[in-house]
């Protein structure tokens, strides 16, 4: 079974509205955060990105900023947090993703990366910072290997622009981002929001994930009208920061949050 099709899977076995969690891997420390993916996926994730660590990571807000810089200063390696991706894709039982910004996953050699993806079980790769026009060939190559390389789509895209990034991928579900900005702050979700996630979905033809700013159980009961899976990152790494900072393992504060919004 490829990556797509796990995916697929996640998506059409189970009503309701999907959850994909976000961890940055190596934070707070490299065993706890495999430990805090295998945790999210028994307390009701669907599916699990797994952030690689780097410098610059431009649409990311304050948290996720500082567990990159965290990770990155542990000695966190692109490689280990590949490893650790597919040491969760063979025991989790759930999709499992890696997402990078694109200059790590140009250092490690795109077909080498796609590769690796494909050898260890990986489901899929979220690159946010990825030109749509394919120019080093990413979408093309997870095409061919079965993994779902995941489009993401702004609020003020035209129709035709929407076409345009989703068209050329495989993936069974594009990432919608709710407002502009970086990661973390909540957003007050609307009509137009709702409008929006609608319209994704009517062009592409596949499920459609919100994220940005996603906080709160009453935020994915809004999103279930129009979106097939909600995203959530800032809320959980705050709530990682916060128990690790008072020398407590964030693994069962984690779970709790993730069976209470979902």
């Amino acid at each position: 079974m490829t990556g797509i099709d796990r995916i697929r899977n996640s998506f059409e076995n189970r009503g309701g509205i999907k959850l994909m969690t976000h961890v940055v891997g190596g934070y707070p420390s490299p065993g706890i955060s495999e430990r805090l993916v295998a945790a999210m996926a028994s307390a009701g994730a669907d599916l699990v990105e797994i952030q690689i660590p780097y410098s610059d990571p431009t649409a990311d807000g304050p948290s996720i900023m500082n567990a990159n810089a965290k990770a990155r200063i542990a000695g966190t390696t692109t490689d280990m947090v590949i490893d650790m991706a597919g040491r969760l894709a063979s025991s989790a039982n759930i999709p499992i993703l890696l997402m990078s910004y694109i200059n790590p996953v140009y250092r490690y050699g795109i077909e080498r990366f796609v590769a690796r993806t494909l050898e260890l079980g990986i489901s899929g790769i979220i690159v946010p910072d990825y030109p749509a026009d394919d120019e080093l060939g990413l979408t093309e190559k997870c095409n061919r290997a079965g993994t779902a390389f995941v489009p993401l789509v702004t609020g003020g895209s035209t129709e035709e622009r929407i076409s345009e990034v989703c068209g050329a991928s495989d993936s069974p579900f594009i990432y919608a981002v709710m407002r502009a900005g970086v990661t973390g702050r909540k957003t007050e979700l609307t009509d137009e929001h709702i409008q929006f996630l609608e319209m994704a979905h009517r062009i592409t033809g596949k499920y459609v994930a919100a994220g940005f700013g996603i906080r709160e159980r009453v935020q994915v009961e809004t999103l279930s009208r129009s979106a097939h899976c909600a995203v959530i990152g800032s809320a959980v790494t705050d709530i990682i920061e916060k128990e690790y900072s008072e020398g407590k393992d964030p693994t069962e504060a984690v779970a709790r949050f993730i069976r209470a919004i979902r």
